[in-house]
């Protein structure tokens, strides 16, 4: 897989994690914007649809069309409790599957037969295939939470919240007034090589009980393009088997 395409699907699967300047749910008294960290994140999540209905959803799925130049790629995501993920790609004709069964990553291209995709790259599958957002639970992720003060986004006063695991950082903007994510930062090493990307939020909608951001703008290493959410559903019934692949006996 070609290394943007890779960092693309962290991106998409929402991977966090520079140094941490306060922990949360650990007293957090860190005042930004008169408020604290963990006041910044409890608001966060109810303008999502708050901490219930979150852990309440058991599957999710959306289709979004990616415009990166004149290429043009649909993709149909499907994600089900605890760490189920599939991709079903399409790029001027070529069909493509990702999917990610709990513990070992597959990929199908085309008519071949599925093949087992090993290493770093597996491993960074599964640290983005958990259900639920790291800010739900970031100690039970590994992951070191931080707010750095405040810095505008599109013109208006955002938090800005660190989260780091590792060598890797994610840094996200709150929007101060409607306290949902419009930016994210993503900045790490993948097969030894830095790589930056950031992207903007926009076009939030509920989609049963819980907001979805329709549109967002990518950047970095170089590329940009934008993804547009065409369709999207919580709770749907997924078949189970759409996880399991396997190659064909020898």
């Amino acid at each position: 897989m070609p290394r943007r395409s890779l960092v693309s699907s962290l991106l998409a699967l929402g991977l966090t994690f520079a140094p941490a300047l306060a922990t949360a749910g650990e007293g957090a008294e860190c005042t930004q914007g008169k408020l604290s960290l963990q006041t910044v994140i409890d608001k966060h999540l109810k303008a999502l649809g708050g901490k219930e209905r979150l852990k309440a959803a058991k599957s999710y799925q959306f289709t979004v069309v990616a415009t990166e130049g004149d290429t043009v790629t649909t993709t149909t995501v499907r994600r089900a409790r605890p760490n189920l993920v599939r991709h079903d790609t399409v790029t001027n004709g070529t069909q493509v599957a990702k999917v990610f069964d709990g513990s070992q990553l597959w990929m199908v291209e085309g008519s071949a037969a599925p093949r087992r995709v090993e290493g770093e790259k597996n491993k960074v599958m599964a640290e983005g295939a958990f259900f639920d957002d790291a800010l739900l639970d970031p100690k039970a992720r590994g992951v070191a939470l931080a707010m750095d003060g405040v810095e505008e986004v599109n013109g208006a006063p955002s938090f800005k919240l660190v989260l780091t695991r590792g060598s890797t950082t994610e840094v996200r903007f709150i929007d101060q007034k409607s306290f949902l994510e419009v930016r994210r930062i993503y900045a790490g090493i993948h097969e030894g090589k830095p790589y930056n990307k950031a992207i903007t939020y926009s076009d939030f909608r509920t989609v049963d009980g819980i907001t979805v951001s329709h549109r967002l703008k990518w950047e970095g290493d170089g590329q940009h393009g934008e993804k547009v959410v065409q369709d999207a559903r919580y709770d749907a019934p997924i078949d189970a088997s759409i996880f399991k692949l396997a190659p064909p006996r020898s």
